[in-house]
């Protein structure tokens, strides 16, 4: 089989996994009851199941919670790491660690580092020259994750 052949067929495998993975999260969907899965891009598909069983493997991280607080109670608006440390009054290293933690415990139960929050690099400040990561929560997943979170007795 020549290169571009070969290149081809797997191209082709790609696809096919990617269609299986997203009908298997939407019958996941189906099976929970809860609506259908929402496709947050680079972070995959997300069910309200996946979202409640990741939050109840992270929720004693008080890192992730003021990353998930603070991103719920303005769905769909982009918030920059500075006012994910004023909720959580960590250091930033410590903020940072918290987010790796997130990575680590999502790729252990998902087989993949995807978190139900979106985020990006912001651009640089000019006086500074420092950038800032931004993150973002889905409209359907904030409201997923406030209906969980009420039930958290960890939660203040």
């Amino acid at each position: 089989m020549d290169r571009a052949t070969l290149r081809a067929a797997v191209v082709s495998a790609l696809a096919d996994v990617e269609s299986l993975n997203a009908k298997l999260n939407g019958l996941l969907a189906e099976i929970d009851g809860t609506d259908t899965a929402v496709d947050l891009g680079r972070q995959g598909l997300w069910t309200k199941a996946q979202v409640e069983l990741l939050w109840s493997r992270v929720n004693h991280l008080p890192g992730v919670r003021a990353l998930f607080e603070v991103t719920a109670e303005r769905p769909d608006e982009k918030v920059a790491f500075s006012e994910i440390l004023l909720r959580s009054g960590l250091p930033e290293r410590q903020q940072s660690n918290e987010h790796a933690a997130l990575s680590r415990i999502s790729a252990q139960l998902f087989k993949e580092k995807r978190w139900p929050v979106e985020n990006s690099q912001g651009s640089s400040d000019g006086a500074t020259g420092k950038t800032e990561m931004l993150y973002w929560m889905n409209g359907r997943v904030a409201a997923w994750w406030r209906d969980i979170s009420s039930e958290d007795p960890g939660r203040v």
